[in-house]
């Protein structure tokens, strides 16, 4: 059901609202992390070094795509804040054919260049077919990425965050269980590193056409129940171009936004590729657990957008200032969890990624130990950033939201450089924690300098 975030105590309705929203996202993330354990206990840590090397350049694909869809779920949830439920309908359908012409043009440009960008990132030629296989099948599923996303985003904006939960853990299952049977030797199909690339594909095409059959079943029964009878004669237009530029007004942003991590990752791994495979997979393994608790906070500054956008519409300011407390809240806790697990489990963890026979196996897990041991402690600064970006982007204020992104991975990068030739991979380590400092700084700073007030909703942007 779609759900009216301006009613309510806002504590309990973000919270309701947020904890589907984070599930979905560790479901999500285990896409990454069966591919991830799977190569390396299966097929070994030049597999699980294959799949890192892509793994940036996935996250490019995947910034694009939730950077869009976020631009997206500000508007709908504002049109759904102020009851305009066919412009609704109308603002999902644009968001769903804009996506779906640029994922075309994205898939093509990305087959093209897969061999030039893996040979741009010193991939080494000993991993350089898998990783270029495992792109290549990557590349291909791009348009199920953007339109699920964009499905995603829609289904949170109206304030239903159990639908993709329910779509993702279906998606996240069908995905392992491809995983094993494309690459284990007892199943008959020995298909390598390009087996965890058709599993992935897999399963986003089924979860893909799933959310977009079922958004389009809440949509019209939305329509049909709020609206009048003489409403109901006019069909909803499928798109419109004043709703795209409103859309793009935050889409661009907020898929800058996205690019920095991949981005940054892209820079940050031309670094690491020049230390020995074993380091690279321990850095891979680290990175993909601590993606685990940047993405959850993440998905708290998604639902902090959501909230704002509809409070505002409807000029529940009161409302906005309680739940950007609450987001902090929720922020802190989910932070302190994954600081905790981190700290006392890493050795663990790191050493999920590959079998414990392989002679790279002690030097993989003590670089990704160092990894975790060095940034953990700083997720709590990453929790309260993502929230207050998330406020950013749901009032509109989109200048604060891309300093606040960009500084992060300006200062990341620069340090990465920096460091890495006296301090080793170390100097990675602390490259990330500067980062996340400065950008935190950006944040808070923003929101102090701005007046504590939100700005009218899409300032200097066109209306829906």
């Amino acid at each position: 059901m779609a759900k009216d975030l301006t009613m309510g105590k806002p504590s309990s309705v973000l919270i309701k609202f947020a904890i589907p929203m984070i599930l979905a996202n560790i479901f999500q993330q285990l896409y990454n992390l069966a591919d991830s354990i799977i190569a390396g206990n299966v097929l070994g840590v030049n597999a699980l070094s294959a799949t890192s090397v892509s793994y940036p350049v996935t996250l490019i694909y995947t910034g694009i795509a939730i950077g869009a869809s976020q631009g997206a779920a500000v508007v709908i949830a504002n049109l759904m804040g102020s009851r305009r439920y066919r412009d609704m309908s109308t603002a999902v359908g644009t968001t769903l054919l804009s996506m779906f012409a640029a994922s075309a043009v994205l898939t093509a440009v990305g087959v093209a260049v897969c061999d030039p960008v893996l040979k741009l990132l010193k991939t080494d030629e000993v991993i350089f077919a898998d990783s270029s296989d495992y792109l290549a099948i990557y590349t291909y599923g791009v348009p199920f990425v953007m339109l699920y996303n964009a499905a995603t985003a829609a289904f949170n904006a109206m304030g239903d965050s159990r639908t993709p939960l329910i779509l993702l853990i279906c998606s996240s299952v069908v995905n392992v269980v491809l995983d094993l049977v494309f690459t284990v030797e007892q199943c008959g199909i020995c298909w390598g590193v390009s087996g965890l690339a058709w599993a992935t594909f897999i399963a986003q095409g089924a979860a893909c056409v799933a959310s977009l059959w079922w958004m389009f079943v809440k949509l019209r029964r939305l329509v049909r129940a709020e609206e009048s009878e003489s409403e109901r004669q006019g069909r909803v237009k499928p798109f419109s171009l004043s709703q795209l530029r409103s859309i793009l007004h935050i889409a661009v942003p907020s898929m800058l936004q996205q690019l920095f991590v991949p981005v940054g990752l892209l820079f940050v791994q031309a670094v690491v590729n020049g230390f020995s495979p074993s380091v690279i997979a321990g850095y891979t393994a680290a990175v993909k657990v601590n993606t685990m608790c940047i993405s959850c906070n993440n998905m708290l500054g998604n639902a902090m957008s959501a909230y704002t956008a509809q409070n505002l519409a409807v000029a529940a300011r009161d409302r906005v200032k309680s739940g950007l407390k609450w987001g902090n809240v929720l922020a802190l806790s989910v932070s302190a969890a994954f600081l905790i697990v981190s700290l006392t489990c890493s050795r663990f963890l790191i050493g999920l990624f590959a079998g414990s026979q392989d002679a790279g196996f002690d030097e993989m897990v003590d670089a990704g130990k160092l990894f975790l041991t060095i940034t953990s402690p700083f997720y709590l600064l990453v929790g309260v950033e993502l929230v207050f970006n998330g406020l950013h982007r749901g009032e509109g204020k989109m200048l604060l939201f891309m300093l606040a992104t960009g500084g992060d991975l300006v200062f990341r990068v620069a340090f990465s450089y920096i460091l890495a030739p006296s301090l080793g991979f170390t100097g990675v380590c602390w490259a990330y924690a500067i980062g996340w400092i400065v950008g935190l700084a950006f944040a808070l700073g923003g929101y102090f300098i701005s007046g504590k007030r939100p700005l009218r909703f899409f300032e200097g942007a066109p209306k829906c």
